[in-house]
């Protein structure tokens, strides 16, 4: 069984725009895009430096609650997967945003 973005302590990538946080996506080679996540901020500041445009992107590691508030963001706006470590056109794992929120819930 892999292990749910939930469990992890990821960090994200995020910068300001029109007062709202955008969090940085990686497109899956279906076309789908996808909330990139990272187990280290070595990772995601490789994956800030692969971005086009990459000045203003902060490096963020929420407490548990306000990630899984940030997958369901996602999930409302239509981002329905998450990348871990999505450096060098490659991700680790890819997590279906709807089915960790679940696990999220009943674990309550």
């Amino acid at each position: 069984m892999q292990p749910s973005p939930t469990d992890l302590l990821p960090h994200l990538l995020y910068r300001v725009e029109d007062e709202q946080a955008r969090f940085a996506t990686w497109r899956m080679a279906e076309g789908h895009e996808a909330l990139a996540i990272f187990t280290t901020a070595e990772t995601a500041a490789a994956y800030r430096d692969e971005l086009s445009g990459s000045s203003g992107w902060i490096t963020h590691q929420p407490p548990r609650q306000q990630f899984v508030d940030i997958l369901a963001a996602c999930r409302n706006t239509g981002i329905l997967y998450a990348a871990l470590d999505p450096v060098g056109g490659r991700a680790k794992t890819v997590f279906d945003i709807p089915r960790v929120l679940a696990a999220a819930l009943s674990s309550r």
